[in-house]
């Protein structure tokens, strides 16, 4: 995301639940295999080596550690959890063998050169190399399969929680854009002009009366909606200026710059109502004389672009609260992430820029 163009950027959390699964599961493991070399040792009066079979299985789970640190390094680089199934099977698959070739060897070098246990030809053996690779592969595989779980259950859990994130920031901006349109100052505009206009003009009355209504469907449809049809948020622009301009008559021009084959493009809602209403707000509505807004939407590559410029002056430094743009931005991050800007700028010939850039979808959205 950016602002004023530049970039926002958020630091990626520390996973500590992957640590704490990880020293939790390996310190399990040793603790088994410590009491398993004890019960052992009273059995055969061992005691002398239990000391150094101790150190060995701690020397194993430390190496075991390593290796599965390792794996969940190359899973998380190559993005293996983001893969269609046929594609993550091969991988996990190989992963898989790896380690636990890793962790047999791993037993082999401890116990020649720690446990003396068994001569080397006899550990070097084909048959005793496949009996530890299937053990050791066998708690590998174990580990994926707790790991994929865990990952599983805390994808869901985030994509819940950003799902009733997203719906409350949209029902926010809904009721946002509700309060812009029709907050008290605005409707007694309305109504002011619609009293004049009945006597004087009883058709262009009836036009002000559908364009209203009009607007205020459109909110209250597309306020349970995540993406909607860009021909749809143009026509409730284009009433919502012809509302306001009843009022400014001759201090505000409108011009479009709107290719018709984008009309089924879809959306965030009240993405260009945003730009607009800011635009009328702090730039037209402030000049005596009034000004033009230039609402322009266009295609390049593989994303869309909705641009505003108004007659105004950019002072100071913009706030995303001062200039209401906060909302959008959140919900643009939680839809897109960093593949949506929003650009606040100084224009030539005292006017002001604001764009918003998101990625295009495959299909437009249904009436």
């Amino acid at each position: 995301m950016n602002m004023n163009g530049k970039e926002i950027k958020r630091a990626a959390p520390i996973d500590r639940s992957y640590w704490i699964c990880q020293l939790a599961g390996w310190t399990t493991f040793f603790l088994f295999a410590a009491a398993e070399a004890w019960a052992l040792a009273f059995r055969s009066n061992l005691s002398p080596r239990l000391s150094r079979v101790i150190g060995a299985d701690a020397l194993f789970c430390s190496g075991g550690l390593v290796v599965t640190h390792l794996l969940y390094l190359r899973m998380r680089s190559g993005q293996w959890l983001r893969m269609p199934l046929r594609a993550l099977w091969p991988r996990i698959s190989a992963g898989v063998a790896l380690a636990g070739w890793l962790l047999a060897g791993l037993v082999v070098l401890l116990n020649s050169l720690l446990l003396h246990t068994l001569p080397v030809r006899d550990l070097v053996r084909p048959r005793y190399l496949f009996v530890l690779w299937v053990s050791y592969s066998s708690v590998i595989v174990f580990w994926m399969a707790l790991y994929l779980a865990i990952h599983e259950f805390r994808h869901r859990r985030i994509t819940e929680v950003q799902t009733l994130r997203l719906e409350l920031v949209a029902q926010e901006a809904q009721l946002r854009g509700l309060r812009a349109q029709i907050n008290p100052h605005f409707l007694f505009n309305c109504l002011n002009s619609l009293r004049e206009l009945i006597v004087e003009n009883p058709q262009g009355a009836q036009m002000m009366v559908t364009q209203l209504s009009g607007l205020l469907r459109y909110s209250l449809q597309s306020n349970h909606a995540e993406l909607v049809r860009l021909a749809d948020e143009v026509q409730a622009v284009k009433d919502y200026l012809d509302l306001e301009g009843v009022r400014l008559e001759e201090r505000l021009q409108v011009h479009w710059n709107i290719s018709s084959d984008l009309g089924n493009v879809p959306i965030p809602p009240m993405l260009l109502q945003t730009l607009v209403e800011n635009a009328l707000k702090h730039g037209i509505s402030r000049r005596s004389d009034g000004g033009e807004i230039t609402i322009g939407v266009r295609c390049r590559d593989s994303v869309v672009e909705l641009e505003v410029v108004n007659t105004g002056e950019l002072t100071g430094n913009p706030s995303p609260e001062g200039i209401g743009l906060r909302n959008a931005q959140e919900r643009l991050q939680l839809l897109y992430g960093d593949k949506a800007t929003i650009v606040l700028e100084r224009a030539p010939n005292n006017h002001v820029r604001a764009a918003i850039t998101v990625p295009r979808q495959g299909a437009g959205v249904s009436r």
